[in-house]
């Protein structure tokens, strides 16, 4: 059933248009993923799919009564509600009806049943008690938890203010009020952006299984892949639409550009013929036939050659010298928020030319570290010692590091105080600045834009060691790539931190995970990584120390992949233990089940003159233990199943 279709609809703001000539229709139960450069005009598509804005041009229409996503608005900082009761909000119906529930059972109590007031009662509770369980009442509570689980919020928060939140927290905790929410469609705009690894791959599974539709914004390549199941693509103003995964549209694309080009290309063989006729015969004997074939040029539907999507950043890191062959020494380091330890002490050695990816959970460490090897913060214990001829450049992902205050023009000229006016406007320009967007202030710019002002910098910097805190937060599809092809064909040093799994890929050699409260250090790329942390058998030690290597800085052969347990034996007893604990509790519900069910039984509890409440209580109290009795099998069949895989 189509729900949504778009039809030659087109966004015009004052004299620029946005999108023109939209075409597509929307299936129920389709898993879409939007692509294109930033300011390509996402947002605006968003709103008018969902009404929010009407099309200057075109028509775009919805199935009546189709419910959109529902935005939360950012609450001010003085809120006192807690994660948890805000991870309720989407249920504010059941809370309402379960406050009610329990307002009723109390009256209940203290009410004579006989009387028609208390039959009233009891039919009035038997009815909402009938409706919160048929909305799912009985399952609210379990699905919040859930939500803030997998995207990282562990209980230990739930009962934190929201006001004491990062931005970071403050997005996943929208993002999981929207998904409780459950809308028929579905609209994420960069979902994973504030995601660590675990809860992207948490989401990838449950947009998988979600029972609506899903239209999602990324710039996240493994995401779109393993999620969608249609591309649209927004180029040249307007949207192109396919069938299948991001890998699938990449090679859809391609044959599509080729085919636009091709009959571009006759298109204008043919034109080129058509004025030589004209142009020979249109004073001559065959005059006729020539104005004939000019009115026929003159209706000619043209066909637009392949354009491109406009230029790229051009990202280049240089450097001034070659370093050492030890390029940083991390002695003992731990780090700490207050009195609480972030993770045990930590020793590792970074060689010439590592590509170091340092991966984990929000809330780890990992940029607390990044700040002690950056030396702007100095760890609780251990040290970090830089070697000879070691040049640092630090990015970070937050932007403190840029002056609000300060012109694009301004703030990148600190990198590099002797270039010229023109050398620097130059410069600018291959980050996407040209004309009055350098003389912009910091202040005004949005993410992207201080994400591009801040890789012009650092490549000005010349260091021979980068360390990049999310370099591709707020970047595109395209300028990741850039990115990711300029790391790999730099000659220094990089330690990096990145969701992005693509550009892991594509560039981490060595991998720094957190796990259990410390850091582990795998002596391989990425994938490698990745399989070996969900293959290796429990009983196996930590990631072997990283290879040696050649005092030239070369890479040493590098061992192949390691035996290690998939779960650490922490892991895997805590686990046990909560298998265990469930197992217990199952018995518990069913014993506490066959009582309540046996007490509903009795003849006596019907008899003239005995309470009708009882009755009741029995019946709300036996639907809340099959719901709960439900919920506990079902962990205790999922902690078998991995149990089962170790």
């Amino acid at each position: 059933m189509t729900i949504v279709r778009l039809q030659d609809a087109g966004k015009q703001f004052g004299d620029r248009w946005v999108i023109r000539n939209v075409g597509f229709h929307v299936t129920a139960g389709d898993r879409w993923g939007i692509v294109g450069r930033n300011g390509a005009g996402k947002t605006t598509l968003f709103r008018m799919i969902t009404g929010e804005e009407e099309p200057t041009e075109g028509e775009v229409w919805r199935h009546p009564g189709i419910r959109f996503t529902h935005l939360h608005q950012n609450r001010g900082e003085e809120s006192t509600v807690t994660v948890h009761e805000a991870a309720l909000e989407p249920f504010a119906h059941l809370v309402a009806m379960e406050a009610r529930l329990h307002a009723e059972g109390e009256q209940l109590a203290h009410v004579d049943h006989d009387s028609p007031a208390g039959h009233r009662l009891m039919a009035s509770y038997d009815r909402h008690a009938e409706e919160f369980r048929r909305r799912g009442g009985y399952e609210m509570r379990a699905r919040a938890d859930a939500a803030l689980e997998g995207l990282g919020f562990p209980p230990g928060d739930w009962e934190k203010a929201i006001r004491s939140l990062s931005g970071g927290e403050l997005g996943r905790l929208r993002l999981a009020q929207t998904l409780l929410a459950e809308p028929d469609v579905l609209l994420l705009d960069e979902p994973t952006n504030h995601l660590d690894l675990r809860s992207t791959a948490w989401l990838e599974e449950y947009l998988r299984g979600y029972p609506g539709t899903v239209m999602v914004v990324s710039h996240d390549r493994v995401f779109l892949e393993r999620m969608a199941d249609h591309i649209l693509h927004l180029e040249e103003g307007t949207a192109y639409a396919y069938s299948g995964g991001f890998e699938s549209f990449l090679e859809q694309r391609e044959m599509r550009r080729e085919l636009q080009q091709k009959q571009f290309e006759r298109q204008q063989e043919h034109i080129a013929r058509t004025e030589a006729f004209i142009q020979k015969f249109i004073a001559g004997t065959r005059t006729k036939q020539a104005k004939s074939r000019r009115t026929l040029l003159s209706r000619l539907e043209r066909v637009d050659g392949v354009k491109g999507e406009g230029r790229s950043m051009a990202v280049s890191f240089g450097s001034t010298a070659r370093s050492g062959g030890t390029v940083m020494r991390v002695d003992g380091v731990q780090c700490a928020v207050g009195s609480r330890s972030l993770f045990a002490p930590f020793s590792a050695e970074v060689v010439r030319e590592e590509r170091i990816a340092i991966v984990g959970p929000n809330g780890c460490g990992k940029s607390t570290l990044m700040r002690a090897l950056a030396g702007a913060a100095h760890p609780t214990h251990g040290s970090v010692a830089t070697g000879a001829g070691v040049r640092v450049a630090y990015y970070r992902q937050e932007f403190t590091h840029l002056d609000p205050k300060k012109k694009v023009r301004e703030e990148v000229s600190l990198a590099s105080p002797k270039l010229t006016t023109t050398e620097l406007r130059t410069h600018l320009g291959r980050f996407l600045f040209s004309g009055d967007e350098q003389e912009a202030l910091i202040a005004g710019l949005s993410g992207g834009e201080q994400a591009r002002v801040a890789l012009a910098k650092i490549t000005l910097e010349r260091a021979n060691l980068l360390l990049l805190d999310e370099p591709t937060n707020h970047l595109d599809l395209e300028s990741r790539e850039v990115l990711e092809e300029a790391i790999q064909g730099y000659g220094g040093t990089v330690i990096l931190i990145s969701h992005d799994r693509a550009f892991l890929s594509g560039t981490a050699t060595r991998v720094w995970s957190w796990s259990d409260g410390r850091w582990e250090d795998y002596p391989g790329g990425f994938d490698d990584w990745m399989a070996w942390s969900t293959r290796r058998p429990p009983a196996a030690s930590p990631a072997p120390a990283p290879a040696a290597r050649p005092a030239d800085g070369r890479q040493a052969a590098r061992p192949s992949q390691p035996a290690a347990p998939a779960i650490s034996k922490n892991e895997q007893r805590r686990r046990e233990r909560e298998l265990e604990r469930a197992e217990a509790r199952i018995h518990e519900l069913e014993a506490r089940i066959t009582a309540v069910e046996d007490s509903l039984g009795d003849p006596a509890l019907y008899a003239p003159g005995a309470d009708p409440a009882a009755a009741k209580a029995l019946t709300a109290e036996r639907d809340a233990l099959q719901a709960e009795l439900a919920q506990t099998y079902a962990a205790w069949e999922k902690l078998g199943e991995e149990l089962a895989r170790v």
